[in-house]
């Protein structure tokens, strides 16, 4: 992969880090500020089903998260671009696809 690339797809992922962390700090703080739930059972309902939607949220930003600081330190320390199972360089257009991919298509 040539230095070009290597740098576009570094800049990519260190904005989706900066975009991930903004979003999850949006959700923490939506989540602090909890009021009691309304009085009304449909309304209780619509709040706990809304609750489960943001946990999960949450859950996959955390995660995408994780994968994302992961690609960066294997930028950093050289194994970027390397199929994890056989070794192998990944395709580019699988890496400007999913930057943060951890093995090529046969492997995924």
């Amino acid at each position: 992969m040539n230095t070009e690339m290597l740098n576009e797809l570094k800049e990519d992922l260190l904005k989706r880090e900066n975009l991930l962390t903004e979003r999850l700090e949006r959700i923490q703080s939506d989540k602090e500020k909890k009021t009691p739930l309304d009085p009304d059972f449909e309304e209780q309902a619509i709040e706990l089903e809304n609750n489960e939607v943001v946990d999960g949220l949450e859950t996959l930003e955390f995660k995408e998260l994780a994968e994302v600081r992961a690609a960066l330190s294997r930028i950093e320390n050289g194994t970027f671009g390397v199929c994890e199972v056989s070794g192998n360089p990944i395709d580019e257009k699988r890496l400007r696809a999913v930057p943060f991919a951890r093995t090529c298509t046969k492997h995924a």
